[in-house]
């Protein structure tokens, strides 16, 4: 049965939240979203970035998920508005 141009669904592993499209499977085979990715990400930069500070990590991961966001949201330079 085709499906057209419909996405495949997945559940978060993280947040459950039932999502589409593309997914990320983190190192501990953990099926995530683009947002949950993003704070995964920006807390293991932030933990090797401050030594250990668990403190300076989750600000790491704030910044990271709202550079992220801010990117997805604006257009690639070839689209047309």
């Amino acid at each position: 049965m085709a499906l057209g141009n419909a996405k495949p669904t997945f559940t978060c592993d993280s947040c459950g939240r039932r999502r589409s499209g593309a997914s990320t499977t983190s190192v501990t085979g953990r099926r995530l979203c683009a947002e949950c990715d993003d704070q995964l990400t920006g807390a293991a930069a932030g933990v090797m970035a401050s030594q250990g500070r668990v403190g300076e990590a989750i600000a790491t991961a704030g910044w990271f998920t709202a550079l992220r966001a801010h990117r997805r949201s604006r257009p690639s330079p070839g689209d047309s508005a």
